[in-house]
């Protein structure tokens, strides 16, 4: 099949995936119509290109039957991503912002909170790296010349801080 006859079979069985897609894919993941069509198309072409495609059922039911597929594929890969999202979100706690040197490894995403830490700016960095050594707030604002009031408040807006980047970053 060449690519004027392939351009030809995606006009004619559009609407056909699209309908697949809407009925198999979650509302929640509606953003992702775009690649499950891509992906639909590519399958559809890598199969026809190596002579795969039967003849058992029309064109337009064999790819009907690719996108409920990738559909189906993708509803479970955005789930998956959402869990991992939940679970890496548990994870930021007073005690990882505390240990800074424990790393998030998990299908392949390290993170490690110190690298967030030097994302911050300096009046948030300065103290949250002095609590992840361990100092008391007394001794922070001993060190860095400011109120004890500003070591609470800098040490709670810049762990905010810190969420909202380790969020981005996942």
């Amino acid at each position: 099949m060449d690519q004027r006859e392939f351009a030809g079979l995606i006009d004619s069985t559009k609407h056909i995936v699209l309908s697949a897609i809407k009925k198999n894919l979650y509302e929640e993941f509606y953003d992702s119509i775009d690649d499950v069509v891509q992906e639909t198309y590519i399958r559809a072409y890598k199969s026809l290109a190596a002579n795969k495609f039967r003849g058992d059922s029309s064109h337009s039911t064999w790819l009907y039957t690719i996108a409920r597929n990738e559909s189906l594929r993708m509803n479970q890969k955005r789930m998956r991503q959402a869990n991992l999202t939940i679970r890496l979100k548990e994870k930021v706690t007073q005690d990882s912002i505390l240990n800074p040197r424990e790393e998030y490894s998990e299908r392949g995403m390290d993170i490690e909170i110190q690298d967030l830490i030097s994302n911050l700016p300096w009046k948030y960095k300065s103290v949250l790296a002095l609590v992840s050594e361990g100092y008391k707030e007394q001794q922070i604002a001993e060190k860095l010349g400011i109120p004890e009031g500003t070591v609470k408040s800098r040490s709670f807006r810049g762990k905010q801080m810190l969420k909202k980047l380790f969020f981005q970053e996942t």
